[in-house]
């Protein structure tokens, strides 16, 4: 494997970052990271795949329109945990949901839910304050998915503090 091709993938998904916060910024869309982009944002040192974002019912089909250049799934209705999802690719996967409701902490809290968004902290993260899901609750998400490396990461950032 090409270490160079790994560095290179993590410049684009920082840039990806700061691409997505201008865009979505700029238009007053109300958002914020979650998953493993908000673990690295932190500083925890783990290499994300994508961006994971959630915005507000209001703003979906916006975000669909501002990200329109690298749309991959349209904006569609969802009858899931959330009204709406979307992906695009800039720079890096970027996929976002809408409108999330009650059920996405069915039958616990997840670092995307209205608990995780009742209780979003702020992260400064080069230019950008971001707001990210508390980190115990992506700890308590990452273990119930089973993700006991991630879990590792984020107990040895939090013994660091």
């Amino acid at each position: 494997m090409d270490p160079d091709a790994g560095a290179e993938r993590e410049r684009a998904r920082s840039g990806a970052v700061g691409d997505q916060g201008q865009r979505l910024s700029g238009a007053d869309v109300d958002w914020w990271l979650t998953g493993s982009a908000a673990l690295a944002v932190r500083g925890v040192p783990i290499q994300p795949r994508d961006l994971d974002l959630v915005v507000s019912d209001a703003h979906a089909l916006l975000v669909g329109e501002l990200l329109l250049d690298g749309l991959v799934d349209p904006v569609a209705p969802a009858n899931w945990f959330c009204a709406w999802w979307g992906r695009a690719v800039l720079g890096a996967r970027v996929e976002w949901v809408g409108g999330v409701g009650p059920t996405a902490d069915e039958p616990e809290p997840t670092d995307f839910g209205l608990v995780a968004a009742s209780r979003l902290e702020w992260v400064e993260w080069r230019e950008w304050e971001l707001r990210v899901p508390p980190l115990s609750l992506q700890r308590q998400t990452s273990r119930r998915r089973g993700l006991e490396d991630r879990v590792g990461l984020i107990d040895e950032f939090s013994a660091g503090w």
